[in-house]
């Protein structure tokens, strides 16, 4: 594996890895408006989520380098 390849990998696992503080962000504002808490978590977590999912969306499809120059 080539030192480029490893870097794309880390940078698709950290853009994947927002989803776990954003998802448990999520969790607690459900739990907490539930129990009468402020509505102001839920948003948050709303929010995070959608940037998360943003973050993994915007990311090209990786294509096959088969037959191309190396730069």
């Amino acid at each position: 594996m080539t030192e480029s390849s490893r870097a794309t990998v880390a940078d698709r696992v950290l853009d994947w890895a927002g989803f776990v503080p954003s998802g448990l962000l999520l969790a607690t504002g459900i739990r907490d408006y539930r129990a009468g808490g402020s509505v102001g978590w839920l948003v948050g977590g709303v929010l995070l989520v959608l940037i998360s999912t943003w973050v993994v969306c915007r990311r090209p499809p990786r294509r096959a380098r088969r037959g191309s120059p190396t730069r």
